[in-house]
């Protein structure tokens, strides 16, 4: 059995997570939440409504700006897109965001330049990441929407969303974040970080796939134009049956990470303390993004002369990765760590660790050990030792 050190693609369930989903697949809830003609659906839809206030609360939103989705990259489509088709009345807007960020945020942006807006990419700073004076430095005139994400999914570099955001607001700038990777990790004030659209997932923090939110500030932009036609749910902005469980399977996962924060982040940051002393008894290789700004759960390792394939392939015992989930079955170099700076032979070399809630202090010190072996056997192999 392999240890599990790819966290940030997924988490797997949390126990308390399979226990509420199962007592709502179990109980008399299991009737359409939009069925309130008859008690079952009105017991379904009383989850589906505490779950909307649960999600609320960790991110300080009310719970009626909260819209379900089915994960962050459907949350991404619909606030880039969605506000686009509400918003676009024949005239070009100005939209930026960076290479940086996930796919799905990148080809929205390319679709709505397809249907006649503009697009402009800001580059990282030499660390790897958005702060606010390379923000600064490169933003355009007459820019009306800025998508920025909160923590990189390759790099765990983590943005500075906080001044953005309220640089955003001063300038009546629509603000989207995508916090895939950092809902339920680190905190999230959508009202101190002048927050407009805030992209959810449920399966990145130990929830189910399949389910999501998107965060709409009623004040600012109130709504989007559905990108999914049918039933009208959800205000009309998402339709489609609401899935009870899965939404009582996210409310529970974001409570229990509001619980455990804290606790959580000091455990993952011992993980990554412990792998990286004991890696630091082999040359040869560099840590992509700077230590200071960086969520700790993921580490983005460069090893620019060896290829990240052998050693995926030699650490047979560990499931890591070269990097993102989504473009791992794909052979192009990775466009965040392009954009950063690397080249070829360093993306090339890259492998990506990432450690969890249910990672132990053992299992990380034997990655670096295997980690350390493998790199050894394939320079041995090279000749290079």
């Amino acid at each position: 059995m392999k240890t599990y050190l790819d966290f940030a693609s997924t988490t797997p369930m949390a126990l308390e997570v399979i226990e509420q989903m199962n007592a709502v697949m179990s109980e008399a809830s299991y009737g359409n939440p939009s069925s309130l003609d008859h008690q079952f659906g009105v017991s379904a839809n009383k989850i589906v409504e505490e779950s909307r206030k649960v999600v609320a609360g960790l991110i300080n939103a009310d719970p009626d700006e909260i819209l379900w989705t089915s994960g962050a990259t459907e949350s991404n489509n619909l606030a880039i897109v969605g506000f686009h088709q509400f918003q676009y009345k024949g005239k070009p807007m100005r939209f930026m965001t960076s290479h940086l960020e996930h796919k799905s945020v990148i080809e929205c942006m390319h679709t709505i330049e397809s249907h006649g807006s503009n697009i402009c990419f800001i580059r990282p700073n030499d660390h790897g990441r958005i702060d606010f004076e390379t923000f600064l430095d490169q933003i355009d005139k007459d820019i009306i929407f800025v998508s920025c994400m909160h923590v990189n999914n390759e790099t765990g570099l983590i943005n500075d969303i906080e001044e953005i955001g309220k640089y955003c607001r001063n300038n009546e700038i629509i603000f989207h974040v995508d916090a895939a990777q950092s809902i339920g990790k680190i905190p999230i004030d959508v009202k101190d970080m002048c927050i407009d659209l805030l992209s959810m997932s449920a399966h990145k923090v130990y929830g189910p796939k399949g389910i999501g939110a998107l965060y709409i500030n009623k004040e600012t932009v109130g709504r989007v134009k559905s990108i999914i036609v049918g039933g009208g749910q959800e205000r009309g902005m998402r339709s489609g049956t609401l899935p009870t469980h899965q939404i009582a399977g996210m409310a529970t996962a974001y409570d229990l990470s509001k619980i455990r924060m804290h606790e959580d982040h000091g455990h993952i940051k011992q993980c990554r303390e412990a792998f990286l002393k004991k890696l630091s008894g082999i040359s040869g290789w560099r840590i992509n993004g700077a230590e200071k700004h960086t969520y700790p759960g993921i580490i983005s390792i460069s090893f620019p002369d060896l290829y990240s394939e052998s050693l995926i392939y030699a650490m047979e015992g560990f499931a890591i990765s070269r990097g993102s989930a989504c473009s791992s079955d794909h052979d192009e170099p990775s466009h965040v760590l392009k954009s950063m700076g690397l080249l070829d032979h360093e993306i090339d070399g890259t492998i990506r660790i990432s450690f969890g809630r249910n990672t132990t202090l053992n299992e990380a010190n034997a990655a670096a050990s295997e980690l350390i072996k493998s790199v050894s056997h394939l320079r041995n192999l090279k000749g290079d030792n």
